[in-house]
């Protein structure tokens, strides 16, 4: 897969280095991934999980915090929309962001 808005991984890395590891082995994961559909995703990340208008979440050191992310599975396009704590995350909407 294609991941676009990698600069948000690295900005937030940048500031919370405990995820940076993390961070990187999601990006690696799903750079080296082809998803074709949801289940593609299931099988990569156990506890993604899947939201409207093709969004999914994942989490990233434990819950601790949270990637949104936008896939378009024909384009083989993953872009990144939000990273951030999990009380961050709680005040937006995943589905639209």
């Amino acid at each position: 897969m294609i991941v676009t808005n990698i600069r948000l991984l690295f900005l937030f890395a940048r500031e919370h280095a405990s995820a940076q590891k993390k961070l990187l082995t999601w990006q690696r994961i799903t750079e080296e991934a082809t998803w074709k559909n949801k289940m593609d995703i299931l099988n990569s990340f156990r506890d993604a999980k899947m939201i409207k208008n093709n969004r999914a979440r994942f989490e990233i050191q434990h819950n601790k915090y949270r990637l949104i992310a936008e896939v378009l599975y024909d384009k083989g396009i993953v872009e990144i929309r939000f990273i951030g704590t999990h009380p961050q995350y709680d005040k937006i909407d995943p589905s639209t962001i």
